[in-house]
């Protein structure tokens, strides 16, 4: 009697075990990929600095490829260097500052999907203290050298600043630098200001007997966001696909923003394996500065206006400084992106 109890009990435990496994699983992801379901191949452009972290982190821990998605992912300069190769089809989504992704929109319909990243602290405008001796801000902007980089966020801040100063663009001798030659030339002083991010400026920022960082996205008011993407042929050749792609990369933002300890050592790792000069205080200090947003931050901001907005604020500070000729429409670019977000959302359901 008592060995039949325990093998009925043994067996209830087993039954809820199995039960709530299963639970879990159709609650924290809704979009288990068949057994023996060929998985999608997608190319994902990135670059090598702490905002490619959650692609990065989302490969590692099997993010994509539990979602069905083979990734590779694919290593630019910068976001206006992925967009001729993006509009020839050779990678299929990935996460881009907003200027390059505003202009992928204007010319081969880049779909945003929600903002991967808020980074107004992280980019800032550093000037040389030598330069800024006896002069202004507005003075420095529109009589020296500034190393920027054209079509970015960091571009996108330089204009911002420029018009918080009241500068002339006009007027403005920017000399088109990626970050690493932009730093090493505020050091050598071929340039007297630039715009730089953490975790590269960190011992820039930290000089204070040689350097000011006299303005970023937030003095200036501007808004600066990295959207993730994809492109309209992935999205319409393989929708679920590029809803379980948005799902898995915002899965790696949310372990960042909730395990903080943890987030470090993996940044770590990704500093090693990307081949970034980092270290600890370094991993904490960027960490500090960039806002990876959440699967429900990104679409509350998708469709309460806050992510055209921010898009849209981003093109009028180019056209203001003589970049773009006019702000495309980013409501249809929003609208695209929408439903790839909303069908992300409910395969967690």
């Amino acid at each position: 009697m008592q060995r039949s109890r325990i093998m009925k009990a043994a067996a209830s435990v087993r039954a809820l075990a199995a039960l709530v496994a299963a639970s879990v699983v159709i609650a924290h992801a809704g979009h288990v990929i068949a057994h023996g379901a060929k998985a999608v191949p997608m190319v994902l452009m990135s670059q090598a600095n702490e905002a490619g972290f959650p692609l990065w982190l989302a490969k590692k821990l099997d993010y994509f490829a539990d979602n069905g998605i083979d990734a590779k992912i694919q290593y630019f300069p910068n976001g206006g260097a992925a967009l001729a190769s993006g509009a020839a089809g050779d990678w299929q989504g990935g996460w881009i500052g907003s200027p390059p992704a505003i202009t992928g929109w204007a010319k081969f319909k880049l779909i945003p999907v929600g903002t991967m990243m808020k980074e107004d602290r992280n980019i800032k405008l550093i000037m040389r203290k030598d330069a800024l001796k006896g002069s202004s801000p507005k003075q420095v902007l529109e009589s020296k050298k500034i190393g920027t980089v054209p079509n970015s966020t960091w571009s996108q801040v330089l204009f911002a600043c420029a018009k918080h100063f009241g500068a002339d663009p006009s007027k403005m001798q920017i000399v088109p630098l990626e970050p690493p030659v932009t730093r090493q030339s505020l050091r050598s002083g071929d340039v007297a200001a630039g715009t730089t991010d953490s975790s590269p400026d960190y011992d820039l920022v930290n000089d204070k007997e040689h350097f000011d960082v006299v303005c970023d996205g937030a003095v200036a008011g501007t808004s600066v966001i990295d959207p993730y993407i994809v492109t309209t042929r992935f999205a319409t050749e393989h929708p679920d696909a590029a809803a379980r792609f948005v799902e898995a990369a915002y899965r790696a933002n949310e372990l960042i923003r909730s395990n903080r300890e943890q987030a470090v050592k993996y940044l770590l790792e990704y500093y090693k394996d990307v081949g970034i000069e980092g270290s600890e205080a370094k991993a904490r200090y960027t960490l500090g500065y960039r806002d990876y947003q959440t699967l429900d931050q990104a679409l509350a901001d998708m469709k309460s206006g806050a992510t055209q907005k921010a898009l849209t604020s981003t093109a009028e500070v180019f056209v203001a400084g003589g970049a773009y000729d006019k702000v495309p429409d980013l409501a249809s670019a929003v609208k695209a992106g929408l439903p790839i977000l909303e069908a992300a959302k409910k395969l967690r359901k």
